[in-house]
Parts: structure tokens; C-alpha cells; sequence
């Protein structure tokens, strides 16, 4: 079977990491998170493997037609791996490098915690960064 990756309430985060999912030279994953774990956490559900499997099964029915069980399933949960922005997020950002540039701050802010969460993003925010301390413009 080719690659599939199956993004379950995942949001933006979601959708970046479902991308470098589906470059994986390997079997369909299936992705569940964000405000769908949220929502089960807060409403106290217990957060077993059996249930994320269950979920995971039910997502790939639905969304790829995928009604045969796997014949076998690895379930791992890594939470608050992927920065979830909160409303605002852009104008607290822009706020905080206004300061930094009026105090004079040597404090450069560059990750996933600001402008982006993929990997290549990532990459870039790093890129312009450093070359922001070395006072020279970035190649586009």
C-alpha cells in the first residue's frame, strides 16, 4: 500500500506534521490530536492505547474507506510536541519584537514557537535569524 496518513484533529500542527508523515518511506499513520485530544482531556476521558487505536481505525475508515484492521498498529502519544498558536498569537509577536528592536535587546526569536511549525519553517525562521545577528539579508 502507498503512503496515507489520516489527520485527526490536528489543525494547522496537524497538517505539518501529517506532510512530513506522508514522506515517510513507510505503512499509513494515522495522526490524532489537537482540540480532539483536548476536548477528551478535558471531559476526563481516559487516554489508552486501545482508544487511540480505535480512533486512529475509525479515521482511516471514514476518511480512506480503510475497513480492513492493520495487521499491526504501534501507538505512541507525545504530548504539547507541536506548538498550538493562540488567538492573537501574530500581534503578541509582532509586540515582542517591536520591544526587543526598541530596547536595543541582542535577543533573537527564531522556532517553531513563533513563525511556524513545520520543519521547513523552522529552517527558515533559523536562516533569517542568523542572518539578522550577522547583520546581513537572507538569500531569498
Amino acid at each position: 500500500m502507498g503512503r496515507t496518513v489520516v489527520v485527526l484533529g490536528g489543525g494547522i500542527s496537524g497538517l505539518a506534521a501529517g506532510y512530513h508523515l506522508s514522506r515517510a518511506p513507510c505503512a499509513p499513520k494515522v495522526m490524532l490530536g489537537g482540540s480532539w485530544l483536548q476536548t477528551l482531556e478535558a471531559r476526563g476521558g481516559l487516554l489508552s492505547r486501545e482508544l487511540f487505536q480505535q480512533q486512529a481505525q475509525q479515521a482511516a475508515a471514514t476518511q480512506l474507506g480503510l475497513k480492513e484492521p492493520p495487521s499491526h498498529c504501534l501507538v505512541h502519544l507525545h504530548k504539547n510536541c507541536i506548538p498550538q498558536y493562540t488567538l492573537g498569537h501574530w500581534q503578541k509577536l509582532e509586540a515582542a519584537t517591536q520591544f526587543l528592536a526598541s530596547q536595543r535587546l541582542p535577543l533573537t526569536l527564531a522556532g517553531a514557537s513563533y513563525e511556524g511549525v513545520a520543519v521547513n519553517d523552522c529552517i527558515e525562521s533559523g536562516r533569517r535569524a542568523a542572518a539578522r545577528v550577522l547583520g546581513s539579508e537572507p538569500n531569498s
